[in-house]
């Protein structure tokens, strides 16, 4: 018996020295897992959601780009945790290294389709062309395909509002063939070198133009991207804006139609839902992008950086 008792005595300091060094190890593993490594529940500021995750994969997001696939990471990375999204499609556009080959996306592979066009499949309007070969080769998969670039990150405005939720209000109104985002303009905010995080650093936005008139030379957040119902795509107008089938209408958050054109949604509301465009981001990027971005220069920048700005934290909450 007491031989017993001092066994079990004997046990005790040994239990209480293995759980102080299995909390040690939680501590050590969760503070190594900053950036964009860990796959933790989606947090906005201090306040954790569940977000409801597109498990049916009924919206696609079709992505036209080339080279430079660690900018990818980020935007990857915002939609699958912060939206539900799971099924990218990665159209690389000839980059130099395939993008397919890159090693680690920060989202699981699975998620993650390629389509690589060689010089030989060179078109004009090449960008379009893609979006149309994504409804071609996939749009029978799903029921919304979102035409937007690595650059370009939506946000809600909301609680539990994403863009799933929202698509799927649309969905049971066949007058309804798209939803169109206007576009919030990201500036340098001043910062010359490549920075980790885009949504972290680059919070001076271009404010928004009054009014309905628009005037020459304008390029700002009159724009819209489109989200369009697979069924109902029937080629596009713009990058911006697409044909639709039955004489379908894109409509904005409100469900306001927008007109068929360039992709222009006036007036500007981003009360429910905004997509953030990282047009410009360093002054190092900008240069670098200028190697393959064809119909721009440094006249573009220019412009952005010379439009009135406001500071803008709104995509600053988001972790991952």
């Amino acid at each position: 018996m007491a031989g017993s008792l001092l066994n079990n005595r004997a046990r005790f300091p040994l239990v209480a020295l293995g759980l102080f060094f299995f909390v040690v190890y939680l501590i050590t593993a969760s503070t190594k897992s900053g950036g964009f490594g860990s796959l933790h529940p989606s947090t906005q500021g201090a306040r954790s959601k569940t977000v409801p995750v597109d498990v049916n994969e009924d919206v696609a997001f079709c992505i036209a780009t080339k080279d430079h696939p660690d900018d990818l990471v980020e935007f990857l990375i915002h939609h699958y945790h912060h939206h539900g999204i799971r099924r990218f499609y990665i159209m690389d556009d000839g980059s130099s290294t395939p993008l397919s080959t890159f090693k680690d996306y920060g989202i699981p592979r699975t998620h993650l389709s390629f389509q690589y066009f060689d010089a030989k499949s060179k078109v004009d309007s090449m960008q379009t062309h893609i979006y149309s070969e994504c409804i071609r080769l996939f749009g029978p998969n799903h029921k919304w395909m979102a035409f937007v670039d690595q650059d370009e990150f939506f946000e809600t405005l909301h609680e539990g509002e994403t863009l799933l939720t929202i698509l799927q209000e649309l969905e049971p109104f066949s007058t309804i063939g798209a939803l169109g985002v206007n576009w919030v303009l990201h500036s340098s905010a001043g910062i010359i070198h490549k920075v980790e995080s885009v949504r972290k650093s680059f919070t001076s936005c271009c404010a928004d133009p009054e009014g309905l008139e628009i005037p020459d030379g304008w390029k700002d957040s009159r724009l819209i991207k489109s989200i369009v119902k697979t069924d109902m795509y029937d080629g596009p107008l713009t990058p911006h804006m697409y044909r639709l089938k039955n004489d379908a209408k894109t409509v904005g958050e409100h469900q306001d139609i927008i007109p068929n054109g360039l992709g222009v949604r006036v007036p500007i509301t981003k009360d429910r839902i905004a997509l953030h465009h990282y047009t410009l981001k360093s002054k190092e990027q900008f240069e670098a992008k200028l190697k393959t971005w064809q119909d721009k220069d440094w006249s573009y920048w220019d412009h952005i950086e010379g439009l009135p700005q406001r500071e803008c934290l709104e995509m600053t909450k988001y972790n991952p």
